[in-house]
C-alpha cells in the first residue's frame, strides 16, 4: 500500500508537467509590459474524460441490537480506508461570457478504497471497500487565462461498498458472519483546474485536448448493515461514510461550436524569484492502521489490523523562497505550519474502550520544482519532511460512552510527504495557490494507562494523512 500511495501522489502532483509544450517562452527577468488581448480556447461543446486518482474515506460507526434496537457500540468510532481509483466521464460546457462557462457532467469511478468495519460486541471486524461510485452534477468555471480554467462543481453521487466477511479480531480467524454489500446516495462538492493541452512532449495533439486536476468531497447518509450468517443477526452496524478523492484526467472536447471571446489583456509576466509568505485554509482526512497488544506479554490483543480514521478542517501559514533559474523552470525551498482539527478515534478493544483523537497541528520543510505553463501560471510538485502532533485520548466505554480513568498521551510523529499543485498570478505581487499533499508517518505505540501505574494495553497506530488547501501568496520580489 505504501508503494501504491507514493505512486498515486506522484502521478497527481506531477500531472501539470504534461502541459509543458503549451507554454510560451518567457525571460527569466520579466519585463514590465502587458500582453495583448487574446482569443480564448473554444470551451463550448461536449467532451469525454478519463484518468486516475487516490482517495480516503472516514465513516462514523456504531452498532445496535437488531431485536431491541438498543445500541451495543454506543460511543461513535471513526473507521477509515484508502486506495486507488479510476475515472471516466462525459459532459457539456457552454462558454457564455468572456471569462465564464457553465456545464453539466456525469462520471463513474471504479475504485478500491480499502478499510475496515467492526462489530465490537463479539470482537469481530471485516475488510470493506468502496468499489465504485458515480456522480451527476454541474460546474461553474472562470478563465484565469484564455487557456486555463478554475472551477467548482456540485451534485449527486452514489457509491457502492463491498460486503465484509467477519473475522475474530483477537486471532484473525474467519467466522460464518458477514455484512452485505451496500449502495448509498449522497452529495458532493469539488474544485479543480483545467488547461488547454495542444501539444505533449513535442507531439502535436491539436486544440481539442485538455488536462484536468480535481479534488472532490462526498458525504453519504447513515446505512445500517446487518452482521448475519444468513440465519442469525449478531448486530446492526451503522455506517456513515465521507469520501475525498484527488484525480488527474485527460479531456477531449468535441467543440461543437460556440462563441469565442476576446479576453482582457493579461497581467505582465510574473516575477517568480524571491521570498514569499503564504496562508490559507483546507480540509483533510487521515486513516491509520491499528492493533493492540498486552504490554506485559507482548502478545497481541487486537491481532487483526483495523483502519481507524478522522477528518476535519485546517489552516496553513508558511514562508518560502523561489528562484526562476531557467525561462520555464522555478525551484524553491519552503516551510509551513498547519493548525488543524482532523478528528477521529482510537480504540483499545480488549476492555471495550475507545477515545477521540485529533491531528491538532503539523509542520513541514521541503523542496519544490515547478514548470511555467504560461508566464502567470506555475505547475509544481513538492516533497520533504513533516511532523504531526496528535492529541491525547480520554477513553470511554464503547457500550455506554461512560468515562474511564484510562487514556493515551499526546504525541508527535515523523514522516514524509509528497504533493503538488498550481499557482496563479492575480495581481502585482499576489498569487493564489491550490495544493494537494499526502503524508505518511511512522508506527507509534501508545500506552492506554490510568496515570497511576495501571496499563491496560499498548495501541499501535500508523497514520497517513491527505489534505487539500487554497492559499494566498505574497511575493516580495526584491529584484527583477
Amino acid at each position: 500500500m505504501r508503494r501504491m500511495s507514493i505512486a498515486a501522489v506522484a502521478a497527481v502532483s506531477t500531472v501539470a508537467f504534461a502541459q509543458i509544450a503549451s507554454a510560451a517562452d518567457m525571460p527569466t527577468k520579466a519585463p514590465i509590459v502587458r500582453a495583448p488581448a487574446t482569443v480564448a480556447a473554444n470551451w463550448t461543446g461536449f467532451y469525454v474524460n478519463g484518468g486516475i486518482g487516490y482517495g480516503m474515506w472516514a465513516a462514523d460507526t456504531t452498532t445496535q441490537n437488531p431485536l431491541t434496537g438498543l445500541c451495543r457500540l454506543c460511543a461513535n468510532q471513526e473507521q477509515g480506508g484508502k486506495g486507488w481509483l479510476g475515472v471516466i466521464g462525459i459532459g457539456y460546457d457552454y462558454h457564455f461570457a468572456p471569462s465564464w462557462l457553465v456545464g453539466v457532467f456525469g462520471d463513474y469511478n471504479f475504485s478500491s478504497l480499502k478499510g475496515s468495519i467492526q462489530d465490537q460486541d463479539p470482537f469481530w471486524a471485516g475488510d470493506i471497500r468502496q468499489t465504485s461510485a458515480w456522480a451527476v452534477g454541474g460546474r461553474l468555471g472562470y478563465l484565469v487565462t484564455p487557456d486555463f480554467l478554475g472551477y467548482v462543481n456540485v451534485g449527486y453521487t452514489n457509491a457502492h461498498f463491498s460486503g465484509a466477511n467477519m473475522y475474530g479480531t483477537f486471532t484473525g480467524a474467519g467466522t460464518a458472519f458477514n455484512t452485505p454489500s451496500a449502495t448509498t446516495g449522497g452529495w458532493f462538492i469539488g474544485i479543480g483546474t483545467e488547461s488547454a493541452m495542444p501539444s505533449f512532449l513535442g507531439l502535436q495533439l491539436g486544440p481539442n485536448w485538455f488536462w484536468r486536476n480535481e479534488y472532490r468531497y462526498a458525504s453519504y447518509p447513515n446505512k445500517t448493515l446487518s452482521d448475519t450468517n444468513g440465519v442469525i443477526s449478531a448486530n446492526g452496524i451503522n455506517f456513515k461514510p465521507a469520501v475525498q478523492t484527488i484525480s488527474t484526467e485527460v479531456v477531449y472536447k468535441f467543440n461543437s461550436g460556440g462563441p469565442k471571446y476576446q479576453v482582457a489583456p493579461a497581467l505582465a509576466p510574473a516575477n517568480w524569484s524571491g521570498v514569499y509568505v503564504n496562508g490559507g485554509v483546507g480540509y483533510g482526512m487521515w486513516a491509520a492502521d491499528t492493533t493492540t497488544q498486552n504490554p506485559n506479554t507482548g502478545v497481541c490483543v487486537l491481532c487483526a489490523n483495523q483502519e481507524q480514521g478522522g477528518k476535519g478542517w485546517l489552516g496553513m501559514i508558511g514562508i518560502g523562497y523561489d528562484y526562476q533559474f531557467m525561462p520555464k523552470i522555478v525551484a524553491g525551498v519552503f516551510t509551513d505550519f498547519d493548525f488543524s482539527s482532523l478528528k477521529g478515534s482510537i480504540q483499545d478493544q480488549g476492555p471495550y474502550f475507545a477515545g477521540e483523537i485529533k491531528q491538532t497541528s503539523a509542520w513541514a520543510v521541503g523542496l519544490r520544482a515547478g514548470w511555467l505553463i504560461t508566464p502567470q501560471i506555475l505547475s509544481y510538485w513538492n516533497g520533504g519532511y513533516t511532523n504531526a502532533r496528535f492529541s491525547s485520548a480520554s477513553m470511554v466505554t464503547t457500550f455506554a460512552g461512560a468515562a474511564t480513568t484510562f487514556g493515551t498521551s499526546s504525541f508527535n510523529d515523523n514522516g514524509w510527504f509528497l504533493g503538488g499543485g498550481f499557482e496563479v498570478a492575480v495581481a502585482s505581487g499576489w498569487f493564489v495557490r491550490t495544493d494537494y499533499r499526502y503524508a505518511t508517518y511512522s508506527r507509534k505505540t501508545l500506552s492506554d494507562t490510568n496515570g497511576a501505574g495501571g496499563v491496560d494495553n499498548s495501541i499501535t497506530l500508523k497514520p497517513a494523512v491527505q489534505i487539500v488547501t487554497t492559499q494566498a501568496v505574497y511575493r516580495f520580489n526584491w529584484w527583477r
